[in-house]
């Protein structure tokens, strides 16, 4: 590298760090945290904010941000609860998380508990339930039936749903056939879906966001599935319609080939006469 692309390429590294280190804590929660958190507006696929620094110590809850698997590794009774009272899902870790961008998150939920929960989530009246059009739409856009407006990746390429016919889905990513339960209802996959927090998820998906619409009839979809509605997968159609194929293949085959050994045959045969008689 040269001495002015070496400049370059620590400037461009100085720009990308004062970026990060210019996300307020407030960006921060929102991109980072309020997908699956609230702060007084009850769980969603993780746990309440709300006096969150009154029941763990600071020093625990810095170090947990940073890096959640390796204190539920470290054999934490704590965090092993956490894990177990929601079965076992394990909070993803936050990318480029440092110890001082964790503890600028808890001064501020810290900040925000103070206000009354300026975060909390507005308790309305009961969302009204999903069209049968709706959870159509949803399946469509997840199995690739239906692209997405912004050309993103059919869900199906990486996760199954457990209902899906023949092949089934992509097993990359973990199964949704109770993402619905796993992340607390709408609210929870809507918020996910809206900004989603993994880096696969993110990498695929941040430049080709799912527009609202969309993510209604996914929800409807995930919902269905959840309540037992959607069709339930049939695990042999694959076997039949391979077997089924294969014969016909074999006919095809029969008939594009029986008439080329009889030639061949009859062929021969006169040969052998002729040469006999003479």
């Amino acid at each position: 590298m040269t001495v002015h692309g070496s400049i370059g390429f620590s400037c461009a590294m100085l720009f990308l760090a004062a970026g990060l280190s210019a996300q307020s804590p407030a960006e921060d929660y929102a991109q980072s945290c309020a997908m699956c958190h609230t702060i007084g507006g009850g769980p969603l696929a993780g746990p309440d904010l709300a006096g969150m620094s009154s029941r763990r110590e600071r020093a625990w809850l810095v170090r947990f941000i940073v890096d959640p698997q390796a204190v539920i590794d470290s054999g934490d009774a704590t965090a092993k609860a956490l894990v177990q009272s929601y079965q076992g899902m394990v909070m993803p870790a936050i990318p480029d998380m440092t110890p001082e961008r964790a503890t600028a998150l808890v001064d501020y939920v810290r900040q925000q508990e103070g206000n009354g929960g300026a975060a909390k989530t507005a308790q309305g009246a009961a969302p009204e339930p999903f069209t049968p059009q709706e959870a159509e739409r949803g399946e469509a856009l997840f199995s690739g039936l239906e692209p997405f407006e912004a050309g993103g990746t059919a869900c199906i390429a990486c996760h199954d749903t457990g209902g899906l016919p023949l092949l089934g889905g992509g097993s990359l990513g973990p199964s949704l056939t109770h993402v619905f339960q796993r992340l607390g209802g709408r609210k929870g996959l809507e918020t996910w879906l809206a900004s989603p927090p993994t880096p696969a998820m993110a990498s695929l998906y941040r430049r080709k966001p799912f527009s609202e619409q969309e993510i209604t009839a996914l929800i409807a979809y995930f919902e269905a599935r959840a309540a037992g509605q959607a069709k339930p997968a049939k695990h042999a159609d694959f076997l039949l319609l391979g077997s089924a194929g294969t014969v016909l293949l074999l006919f095809i085959f029969h008939l594009l080939w029986r008439e080329r050994f009889h030639g061949v045959r009859a062929r021969l045969v006169r040969q052998y006469r002729t040469r006999g008689v003479q």
